[in-house]
């Protein structure tokens, strides 16, 4: 009798550290699952403060050929816009490979009043790795509080103050959209926009332009300021998970 006993809390006992065992593999292998995600995350971070550094030299050179602008309005005739471009580029594209081309060619300059007066540069940093966080849920299973946190704010707060701030711009540069349009449909016979900027500038295109001033200088704080916080992160990240 005490033989089977024995026998049989012997047989229970290594079932409980049988399972103890498991779960401690399980929880281990999750862990180490966390921290590689985290440690990829990483990657998403560097090539977002790579494609924000790009972004911001665009702002600033938006930031100079408006002023500029502002400053004396004969920089709106299209050989001036064309040399200011060619300085200060911002207007751009993307070949199949990712690769930024800037709109320094002569076919890019046919349509210029189309595009370099009004350009809001749209914002879309990567977030393929955060959402993967997200979905699978393990963002919540970080264990260390404050790379959780510093995760949540980069990528959702301090990532909405630049889209406040892409809007009115955009609006901005939706209102001068109207100007031109208004223009030329109110003329006798078809227009061209060149002979709009040149021509028939007056007090509410000033002001457009002169709000835009401020609009693209809002736009630069928050990318600078995004800037920082995405270094921040890489720098919480690597200062607790190496």
């Amino acid at each position: 009798m005490r033989k089977y006993i024995f026998e049989s809390t012997a047989i229970f006992v290594g079932i409980l550290l049988s399972f103890s065992v498991d779960r401690y593999n399980d929880e281990r292998i999750e862990k180490e699952n966390i921290t590689q995600s985290v440690l990829t995350l990483v990657n998403e971070i560097e090539s977002n403060i790579e494609y924000c550094e790009e972004h911001l030299k665009q702002l600033k050179n938006m930031v100079i050929v408006n002023k500029l602008i502002t400053s004396d309005y004969n920089y709106l005739r299209k050989d001036s816009l064309i040399n200011l471009h060619q300085k200060y580029p911002y207007g751009h594209s993307y070949d199949i490979n990712g690769n930024i081309l800037y709109w320094n060619e002569h076919s890019n300059y046919n349509n210029i009043y189309q595009w370099m007066i009004t350009w809001w540069n749209t914002f879309s940093p990567e977030e393929i790795y955060f959402k993967s966080l997200i979905n699978s849920g393990k963002l919540v299973l970080i264990d260390n509080s404050k790379v959780r946190k510093e995760i949540e704010s980069v990528y959702t707060t301090r990532k909405e103050r630049n889209f406040v701030n892409l809007k009115l711009l955009k609006q901005n540069s939706d209102k001068i959209f109207m100007w031109i349009d208004n223009k030329r449909n109110n003329q006798l016979d078809i227009t061209s926009r060149e002979f709009i900027f040149t021509n028939l500038i007056d007090l509410e295109l000033k002001n457009l332009l002169n709000d835009r001033n401020y609009f693209l200088t809002l736009r630069v704080m928050s990318i600078s300021k995004y800037i920082e916080s995405l270094n921040n992160l890489k720098s919480v990240i690597n200062l607790e998970y190496n």
